[in-house]
């Protein structure tokens, strides 16, 4: 498994994966068992509660929980993109940082609907932001604002 090719991941990598793996399995949960504005609503709420007066953070941290994120998602079943970034934001907020959630849509070609979740903080896109270019904006979840 491509997860566990790199063994001696330094031991924050290692703390990260596992916060998120935890994080990440319970927001999956929750959205197959409640409605997602249920769930935006414990989110926003846990999130303010986790980081009342976030930081920015830097591009490293960032860097490194998108990994975990990412690499959690191979974990858990069904962790599509919504569960990573509703996840994302939790993560984001218990470091004391600030993220937000924007989720876009498109129409393919041949009139297929797509839709797509990321997360966006103030120094880039570090979960799904590599799909993001190719959807438009239909609304963002920012705690803060």
């Amino acid at each position: 498994m491509q997860l566990f090719r790199r063994r001696r991941w330094p031991r924050g990598d290692w703390f990260a994966l596992g916060e998120a793996f935890l994080v990440l399995a319970a927001v999956r949960l929750s959205l197959a068992m409640m409605t997602f504005k249920r769930v935006e609503r414990l989110t926003v709420a846990l999130v303010r509660r986790l980081a009342p007066t976030p930081a920015d953070g830097t591009p490293e941290d960032d860097a490194r929980m998108g990994r975990a994120v990412r690499r959690a998602a191979l974990l858990v079943p069904g962790a599509k993109c919504l569960a990573q970034a509703t996840a994302g934001m939790i993560v984001w907020a218990r470091r004391g940082q600030r993220a937000r959630m924007t989720i876009g849509v498109k129409l393919g070609e041949s009139e297929a609907f797509g839709a797509h979740a990321w997360l966006e903080t103030p120094h880039g896109t570090p979960v799904g932001g590599a799909e993001a270019a190719q959807f438009s904006p239909l609304m963002t979840i920012d705690p803060y604002a």
